[in-house]
C-alpha cells in the first residue's frame, strides 16, 4: 500500500482557499479531493468543518487586511479613498474570498482594523465630528459594496472605480455640508 503524502495545515488551508475563491463549496470530502488524498489528514489538524471554516476566515481576514494595507501605502491620494479602492479591488481580484468573508450570514462582516483610522482622518481632514463621520462612512460604505459587486461582472478600471468613488463622496460630502464651500473646485 503507497504511503499517503505529507499534507499539513498550510496546504490544507491554501486548497481550500482555492476552493472558496473558484466558487465551490467547502467541505472536508472537497478539500481532500482536490488534494488527492483521504479525508484522514484533514481531520488530523482540523476537528470538522466547522473549524475548517473558522482556520480558513482568520487566513482569509489577513489576506484582505494585508491587501487593504498594500493599497493605502501605496496609493497617491488619502487613506480614505485609497482604502475604498482596496476593498473594490480585493472584491474584483479575490471574488470568492471577498464573498466568503463579507456574505457569510452566519459570521457576519469581520471587524475592520483601519475603522478608527479612518474615523480620525475624516474628522480631522474634513471637519466632521465622530457622529457625522460615522454616518458619512456608512453611507460610503453602502455604496462601496455595490461597487465591489459590480466589478465582479463589469470591467472597470482603477481610474474608473476612482471616480466612482469621487462622485459618490462629493455628492454625499455636499448633502451633509450643503452651507461649507466645495472645497474639490479648487484642487488640480
Amino acid at each position: 500500500m503507497p504511503k499517503e503524502k505529507r499534507i499539513g495545515k498550510e496546504d490544507i488551508l491554501r486548497t481550500a482557499a482555492e476552493l472558496v475563491s473558484g466558487g465551490a463549496g467547502l467541505s472536508v470530502r472537497a478539500v481532500a479531493e482536490q488534494l488527492g488524498c483521504s479525508t484522514q489528514p484533514i481531520y488530523s489538524c482540523f476537528k470538522g468543518v466547522g473549524e475548517l471554516r473558522d482556520a480558513l476566515y482568520e487566513e482569509a481576514k489577513g489576506h484582505y487586511h494585508a491587501a487593504i494595507e498594500a493599497c493605502m501605502e501605496a496609493s497617491p491620494h488619502g487613506r480614505y479613498a485609497a482604502y475604498g479602492m482596496g476593498f473594490v479591488r480585493f472584491a474584483r481580484e479575490e471574488r470568492g474570498l471577498f464573498r466568503f468573508l463579507f456574505f457569510d450570514e452566519e459570521r457576519g462582516f469581520p471587524a475592520d482594523p483601519f475603522f478608527d483610522e479612518i474615523l480620525a482622518e475624516m474628522m480631522a481632514l474634513y471637519r466632521m465630528d465622530e457622529a457625522t463621520a460615522r454616518a458619512f462612512h456608512a453611507d460610503m460604505t453602502v455604496f462601496s459594496y455595490g461597487l465591489a459587486m459590480t466589478v465582479g461582472n463589469v470591467s472597470l478600471t482603477d481610474a474608473e472605480i476612482a471616480a466612482a468613488f469621487d462622485r459618490e463622496f462629493y455628492a454625499l460630502y455636499g448633502l451633509y455640508f450643503p452651507r461649507r464651500p466645495r472645497f474639490w473646485e479648487n484642487r488640480e
